[in-house]
């Protein structure tokens, strides 16, 4: 108990604290750690020039270098510290974090002068996040039920489309990376041979291999080749397309708006 008054009469010796459960973490500036048998909010109520980023992380704003704005609705935001480290910043608190840390950077800058080679927070949190690209190996009534689905949904995604895959890992190297596609969907309901080449290529190529693949299949469809080929997911699209939307729908809000998906 002494050992953590002590701690609280130098704040400015310490840079984070990490709850779990009923302990925390502590993180010293000077790279030391400390587990501590207290919980985050003890330490919450007695330093109040920290600021409560997530339900278990309390950060001394003085260590904070960058804020990252959410990549998409419903994810959290971050805060990186000093030590590189990466700390969630929950939906809820997110505005009043921003408003706090940058009141923080306003104090303590006020000529608005680059505090360590970076822009003030303000600026960084106008990033918007980059346009993600799915490309679809599809035709017909399929590719035109996506890209409604997507409008849909409001996502920022832009939709690019091939209808046959045997040339599509060539195309992609002489694309640069930046410009890959963040999630592929492969209709495999037609064309299966076709599919099961470009499958096998593009989980074959070092460069190409980190991209999503997501496996269309008509019901009764053997998915075990599939999986053995390094697909990430299959999904089963009944009859109709009534079923294709509800489908897509749904691998559209998993794979875009909940996965963490690359992005140059």
């Amino acid at each position: 108990m002494q050992f953590i008054s002590q701690l609280l009469e130098h704040p400015s010796l310490l840079a984070y604290f990490s709850g779990a459960s009923n302990y925390t973490w502590l993180q010293f500036q000077n790279g030391e750690r400390r587990l501590l048998a207290k919980p985050l909010v003890y330490f919450e109520e007695r330093l109040p020039g920290f600021i409560r980023v997530h339900r278990t992380a309390l950060v001394n704003p003085a260590c904070v270098v960058s804020i990252q704005q959410p990549p998409r609705p419903k994810m959290s935001g971050s805060v990186r510290m000093h030590d590189g480290i990466e700390l969630p910043v929950s939906r809820r608190r997110w505005n009043d974090v921003v408003q706090l840390l940058q009141t923080t950077l306003d104090e303590t800058n006020p000529t608005g002068v680059v505090r360590n080679g970076l822009p003030g927070f303000a600026e960084r949190v106008s990033y918007v996040p980059p346009e993600l690209v799915v490309l679809t190996v599809m035709a017909g009534d399929a590719l035109l039920l996506t890209r409604d689905c997507i409008n849909a949904l409001g996502l920022n995604c832009r939709l690019q489309h091939v209808k046959l895959g045997a040339e599509l890992v060539s195309a992609l190297l002489l694309d640069p990376a930046h410009k890959r596609p963040a999630l592929i969907l492969l209709d495999a309901r037609t064309n299966r041979p076709d599919r099961i080449l470009t499958l096998r290529a593009l989980k074959s190529h070092a460069l190409l291999r980190a991209i999503p693949v997501v496996w269309l299949a008509a019901p009764g469809d053997d998915s075990m080749q599939v999986y053995a080929l390094d697909a990430n997911s299959v999904v089963v699209v009944g009859d109709g397309s009534a079923s294709f939307v509800r489908a897509i729908e749904q691998l559209c809000r998993y794979w875009l708006m909940v996965v963490q998906l690359l992005s140059e």
